[in-house]
This record gives C-alpha cells, structure tokens and sequence, in this order.
C-alpha cells in the first residue's frame, strides 16, 4: 500500500501537504506471470468465441428459446435479433471469466 509522504518546508518547518509523494517503483511489466494471464484471458477469449461463432450453437438456441425469439431464416443465416443476442450472451460469458479470480 503506498502512503503519500510529506515534503517539509525548510523556511518554516511546517509540513508542506500539497506535493504527495508520487515516486513509485517500477515493475517489471513483461513479467512471466503478466504474460501468461494474458495468454490465458486470450484462451479463453478463442474458446467463447469459437462457442458462440459455432453455427451449431445458433441452432441450439433455436431449439430452446425458438418460440420467444428467431435465431436463424429458413435459409440456415442468421437474423440481427439472433446476432444481438449472441453477441450479448458472449459479452456475458467474457465478462463472467474476467471476474474469475486471476490465480
């Protein structure tokens, strides 16, 4: 936890509060351990993606939620309400892995 330090006046000897203490150290930010919780974030992120882009997903939704809401024509493309839909349950699961834990 970082405390702001005071800098005193030397004129009057009393503590100056408006300049806070702002030297940090540096960290290393190609540490291995920030570069493989990218990695994982950026698996995950390939997984849901190839889930949610999978044409059989679509169908599956379809099958369960077809009476409320037409995923796919009759032709087998997909509808824009379809694609609204798809993209928010992949905003969702994004979201819900991102606040796993990281460790």
């Amino acid at each position: 936890m970082n405390s702001i330090s005071t800098e005193k006046n030397t004129t009057d000897g009393v503590p100056n509060t408006s300049v806070p203490n702002t030297s940090v150290p540096k960290t290393n930010s190609f540490s291995f351990n920030r570069i493989m919780l990218k990695a994982k974030y950026s698996l995950y992120s390939a997984l849901v993606f190839f889930l949610f882009a999978n044409p059989e997903t679509i169908l599956i939704l379809q099958r369960f939620f077809g009476r409320f809401v037409t995923f796919i024509t009759p032709g087998g493309a997909p509808t824009i309400a379809g694609i609204f839909i798809n993209t928010g349950l992949f905003f969702l699961t994004m979201l819900s892995l991102m606040l796993l834990p990281s460790e």
